[in-house]
């Protein structure tokens, strides 16, 4: 598995976001908000955000984007995250996600990040299942107010 950056208006790279946004949020993302998002993302392509696709083989099988910085309260530590992470779906389930997250892990340990964080959406137990089997472990909840988006209350004893 290697690391291969993606250009800017790489019409696969929108493909497969599209397809990864619809994955995890239920609808395809409209063109205009698409356009928007792609421009945001790669402003910092190669500075601080990192975008690539994941190449096994000779194929692109997915993609990651990760972000190298300085911890805001502790200038001396450097914390990777990986914000965006995609397997295509004839590629999952044969060991290439965990080759694609140990190849972003390894370039953000060479690149001085002490933590490496990711994280899932609310119910997505898949992918949560697949950063533990990585070596990632539940470390905070991360709450959002949001009045405006309703949710269930799950009651515990």
């Amino acid at each position: 598995m290697h690391l291969q950056p993606v250009t800017p208006g790489d019409e696969k790279f929108r493909e497969w976001l599209s397809r990864y946004r619809e994955e995890i949020t239920g609808e395809s993302p409209t063109g205009e908000w698409l356009d928007r998002y792609l421009d945001s993302l790669f402003a910092d392509q190669g500075k601080h955000r990192h975008i690539w696709w994941g190449v096994d083989g000779g194929r692109k099988i997915g993609f990651a984007v990760a972000v190298l910085s300085r911890h805001w309260a502790n200038k001396g530590r450097t914390q990777g995250i990986i914000g965006e992470f995609f397997v295509y779906p004839e590629f999952r389930r044969e060991g290439r996600g965990s080759r694609l997250a140990k190849a972003v892990i390894d370039w953000l340990k060479e690149h001085g990040a002490d933590e490496v964080q990711s994280g899932v959406f609310v119910g997505n137990v898949r992918g949560l299942r697949f950063w533990e089997s990585v070596g990632f472990h539940l470390a905070r909840y991360n709450l959002v107010y949001r009045p405006d988006i309703p949710h269930e209350i799950d009651e515990e004893d």
